[in-house]
């Protein structure tokens, strides 16, 4: 494996890390609860299978998921919250990231959507991966 081989992978690795961290942990609030664990280790997990099984570029695009998923869930709560509050309640309400089930379930929800995009291109890739020297 030559340096900018390595630089690339380690980059890369980089990267997909600090995606998925701040992609799924975006429910977690000031200050960092329990729940940050949670995007953290299955960051580290994801990323220590796709080096090891060679299969970074299906977790960039379960990572490119990760992030759709998190626009559809905050536009159309932000729709939905803003249409709840102005029509039918005509009172300001706090956030939603206030509650602490909604915190965790969309956590979940965002991890979800990471581990069964990343399964499903794993399964459909088709090809014996072929495992590198590290």
């Amino acid at each position: 494996m030559t340096y900018l081989q390595i630089i690339r992978r380690v980059f890369s690795v980089l990267v997909y890390f600090i995606a998925i961290s701040l992609g799924a942990g975006v429910f977690v609030v000031n200050p960092p609860r329990v729940i940050l664990v949670a995007p953290v280790l299955t960051g580290c997990l994801l990323l220590g299978h796709a080096v090891k099984t060679t299969h970074l570029e299906e977790l960039g695009y379960a990572t490119m998921w990760l992030w759709v998923a998190l626009l559809f869930l905050q536009v159309s709560l932000q729709l939905g919250w803003l249409i709840w509050e102005t029509n039918l309640v005509h009172r300001e309400i706090p956030p939603l990231v206030g509650f602490p089930e909604i915190r965790f379930l969309g956590t979940i929800w965002l991890l979800a959507v990471l581990l069964t995009s990343y399964i499903r291109g794993v399964q459909g890739s088709g090809s014996t991966p072929i495992p590198t020297p590290w």
